[in-house]
């Protein structure tokens, strides 16, 4: 599901990112963080290309059994309170300020980065999409950067890590197949 057993996604160590990345605004937030979780995947396309597609819903859950699982997750949020604070609003356009899903965008540069932010009882995160084009295409990364609140936001991160792994490498899948088609 994750990195080894799926060699189109890797996973890569967070200082390698960092290093090659430190000029990001990702890159730049990231020492606040206790965690750095970061999937990446060569797309045979520029970077202009892919942007676009970054802002599809799709992508924050990747077919019936990810939708499924958010909508879990999202109504045990609920029943326990953890999402309070979370608007669950239509995708808008990436633009400061504004919701994706239930992130608040905080970071734009069109075509090269995306960051987003949400915040609950458990955790809070930032996820950001940086993408880095080079001879063979672009480089997608997608960098979840998170601190969980207490022992419950620790082991809520035990728990939905393999989840949050499988999801954002097919996400990744499903980006280039789009770009793919196109």
């Amino acid at each position: 599901m994750c990195g080894a057993a799926n060699e189109d996604a890797l996973k890569m160590e967070a200082s390698e990112f960092l290093k090659a990345h430190a000029d990001t605004w990702t890159a730049r937030q990231a020492p606040e963080f206790a965690v750095v979780n970061i999937h990446s995947m060569e797309i045979p396309a520029p970077a202009a290309r892919i942007f676009p597609e970054l802002a599809s819903r799709d992508l924050l859950a990747p077919g019936a059994f990810w939708k499924s699982l958010l909508g879990f997750r999202f109504a045990v949020g609920q029943i326990f309170g953890w999402d309070r604070a979370i608007p669950a609003h239509r995708p808008q356009s990436f633009q400061v300020g504004q919701y994706f899903a239930f992130f608040c965008v905080k970071h734009v540069d069109a075509p090269r980065e995306v960051s987003m932010e949400v915040e609950n009882r458990l955790t809070r995160a930032v996820m950001s999409w940086l993408l880095s084009e080079g001879a063979g295409g672009t480089t997608v990364f997608n960098v979840t950067c998170a601190n969980f609140k207490g022992r419950r936001g620790r082991l809520y991160w035990r728990v939905i890590r393999p989840f949050h792994d499988g999801l954002i490498e097919a996400s990744l899948r499903t980006l280039r197949r789009r770009v793919e088609m196109d």
